[in-house]
């Protein structure tokens, strides 16, 4: 692990629920990526050319080193990023499976054989490593979707190069300690946004593997452009929720404060417009704003705590400011809209209405503790409204009628459709989004796939000339073409014999 630094520079770690410096992490400098990178290409042949089950072995170890000490990177987690220690030991748990996941997986991807056309010709298809992998994990979910990057690139036989978040590096740190690869295949760089961009542009990095803000997102790709350098990017969602009147109300309550207040708010896929049936829009808004109230924020370190801090001081400010924004434009306040007194940085869970379709879509991405509530006509309106957005990560719909499921899992234009059970991830399942959200996808065999080149191998084991070969004269006798005739094998044999096999 490459944590040592040219730079006397450090960067502060801060718990955000007390405002206490917890550690300190080098700012690497652009030799210190330099250095990285050297060592990684060295390291990947090796690694690349390792059997995969070796491979699953190392990374079956480790994830058996991260389920013994959930309890320590949990409570480390929660220290550095605020959100409660709940939410944290269910994120170190999804490392665990991620990298069990892959390691199996990596061991049944190596290519396929292709029937060839011609008696001593074999056609293979071959998998191979990528090569370097630059990997840069977002501040809200550190270990998890960092996971989802090395744990693939992993299995597939690449090395990787890590950029934590900077606001919270401390947990990625501690996990890759545990990870016993030989030296130069994981390394961690710490830093800033500098940092970053010298591992995206460098030109020994062969991919980048990126979540995060869709700018963010449009800045690797032009960045990258002139070296047409393979992406995966996962970025930002602005999703709907779409509330039937054909639910329990209670349960759909439930459901969407699940998938609105969760870390705060701070999820890709959090719920952010919230389209209800106007039939039951009065009803559900005053149940989900009484059972927004009853919500515990506090201690992350509590296990009764509901929703913990917000991540940084830079996200309070995005929030507040969205709130004035949305009572600028006529909101209503059912539910919080304040932050708590006292140390650390809060927000209570807040609920919203007054706010038309068009002006959610133009207030844009949320990420924090609020959800503003759209009252439509129908079902047809709501995925219309849903629909009408140049994000795509996920969407999410609580009905009971089985007609208006199987619509939405074919209308709605989304990487991911929730069914009455928002935000669920399944590792064997594919994950990204559509539109301004992402490039690529994660997760699944297709996560897998991400991290791999596909070569097309044609091997002939005898060399001996071929009629199609120079000189024409023999092609065309072959051809009949010089006697005005042809050979009956317009079809399959010409074109068969332009790209070197015979009929």
């Amino acid at each position: 692990m490459n944590t040592d630094s040219s730079n006397s520079k450090t960067i502060d770690v801060i718990n955000p629920a007390t405002g206490d410096v917890i550690d300190t992490v080098p700012e690497a400098t652009d030799e210190d990526v330099e250095r990285a990178v050297v060592a990684a290409v060295k390291a990947q042949r090796g690694w690349g050319q390792t059997s995969a089950l070796a491979r699953a072995s190392v990374m079956l170890e480790f994830a058996a080193k991260v389920r013994a000490n959930q309890r320590e990177l949990a409570e480390l987690l929660t220290r550095e990023g605020g959100s409660s220690l709940a939410e944290n030991m269910d994120e170190i748990r999804w490392v665990a499976e991620a990298t069990e996941y892959y390691a199996e997986m990596g061991r049944n991807v190596g290519g396929r054989i292709v029937p060839s056309q011609e008696a001593t010709l074999t056609n293979l298809v071959i998998k191979r490593p990528i090569g370097v992998v630059a990997a840069i994990a977002p501040w809200n979910y550190p270990a998890l979707l960092l996971s989802w990057k090395l744990a693939p690139a992993l299995a597939a036989g690449n090395a990787v190069i890590i950029k934590p978040p900077a606001e919270a590096p401390l947990t990625v740190l501690r996990l890759v300690e545990m990870l016993d690869t030989p030296p130069g295949v994981v390394q961690v760089v710490t830093g800033g946004t500098a940092t970053g961009v010298h591992l995206v542009e460098h030109p020994k990095t062969d991919m980048v593997a990126f979540t995060g803000s869709a700018a963010a997102g449009e800045a690797i790709i032009r960045s990258t452009a002139r070296q047409i350098k393979r992406l995966s990017l996962e970025l930002s969602g602005h999703d709907p929720l779409i509330v039937c009147d054909d639910v329990d109300i209670d349960d759909a309550v439930e459901a969407t404060l699940w998938s609105g207040f969760t870390n705060a708010g701070q999820v890709c896929t959090s719920s952010e417009r919230i389209y209800v049936m106007r039939n039951v829009f009065e009803e559900f808004s005053a149940k989900l704003a009484k059972r927004a109230d009853e919500l515990i924020v506090g201690d992350p370190m509590d296990p009764n705590t509901d929703i913990g801090a917000l991540g940084s001081p830079a996200q309070l400010t995005k929030t507040e400011s969205y709130i004035e924004k949305a009572r600028a434009l006529g909101a209503t306040v059912l539910a919080g809209g304040r932050a708590p007194e006292g140390p650390g940085i809060f927000y209570r869970p807040t609920v919203l209405i007054g706010l038309s379709h068009e002006q959610v879509t133009e207030l844009g991405e949320i990420f924090g503790p609020i959800m503003p509530l759209i009252p439509v006509e129908s079902f047809d309106d709501a995925i219309t409204k849903a629909n009408d957005s140049d994000m795509g990560l996920g969407a999410n719909v609580l009905t009971t009628n089985m007609e208006r499921a199987w619509r939405a899992t074919k209308e709605l234009a989304f990487g991911q459709v929730w069914i009455n059970n928002p935000l669920v991830d399944n590792d064997a399942g594919p994950f990204g989004g559509m539109r301004r959200s992402g490039l690529g996808r994660e997760l699944g065999e297709e996560g897998l796939e991400a991290y791999l080149e596909t070569s097309h191998v044609s091997f002939d084991y005898q060399l001996e000339q071929k009629y199609w070969w120079y000189p024409y004269s023999r092609y065309s006798e072959v051809m009949g073409l010089k006697d005005g005739r042809t050979s009956g094998f317009l079809g399959g044999h010409a074109g068969a014999a332009a790209h070197g096999t015979e009929a």
